[in-house]
């Protein structure tokens, strides 16, 4: 039990040395600091820097797959709203993740080819939730074959790149609103009569 907190702790303060600094920029040394434990102790749960790294990846994807096993159960309108939020909550924990990205797997061969088939995994969630709202009217037909499939990955994308492209252009990175407009934007052309009107029920238009 001691141990499993010890490193909890170590993670905990991983997080807030990369999103503070950068991972790049952040030694052991900090993270033991930052945790108040000994580098020694430290070292001895997670060998270096690169498994403080894989384990947080795993923390944040097992919490981003609680979420999406929650979410396609009957994804309505309410439930992809009520994800946008969970979702902009998880990236403000782990800013440092979306904002240096290409970095991170460029560095850890192994989250990259991990980080593939989790993208994959998360634009199927959504592409699925697309067929549900067709089925019951809530988005009009498909215009092309394949079109779903596109703007479940759109949805990702902008996802995903939101605190980068928020960060390039100096903008505000906490912004929800901003985060929620945008990607309820990628869906409003493809709502029914009755698609709007559950949106306008749930505060938007």
């Amino acid at each position: 039990m001691a141990s499993a907190l010890t490193r909890q702790k170590i993670i905990d303060a991983a997080v807030q040395c990369f999103n503070r600094e950068g991972i790049a920029n952040v030694r052991l040394q900090h993270i033991a600091d930052e945790a108040a434990v000994s580098v020694g102790n430290m070292t001895y749960h997670y060998r270096n820097k690169e498994a403080i790294v894989q384990a947080i990846w795993e923390q944040l994807v097992q919490q981003q797959r609680d979420l999406l096993a929650e979410f396609r159960v009957v994804p309505l309108f309410e439930d992809i709203d009520r994800l946008l939020t969970q979702t902009f909550g998880l990236q403000q924990t782990y800013r440092f993740f979306y904002a240096d990205t290409l970095e991170i797997i460029r560095a850890y061969p192994v989250i990259q080819a991990a980080h593939q088939q989790h993208i994959a995994w998360q634009v199927q969630q959504m592409y699925v939730a697309l067929l549900f709202n067709q089925s019951r009217g809530a988005f009009s037909a498909e215009k092309q074959e394949g079109y779903n499939e596109l703007l479940a990955r759109q949805f990702w994308l902008i996802a995903d790149l939101w605190i980068y492209r928020q960060s390039v252009q100096n903008m505000d990175t906490t912004d929800f609103s901003a985060f929620r407009n945008i990607l309820w934007a990628l869906f409003q052309p493809h709502f029914t009569d009755m698609g709007m009107r559950e949106f306008e029920q749930l505060g938007g238009g």
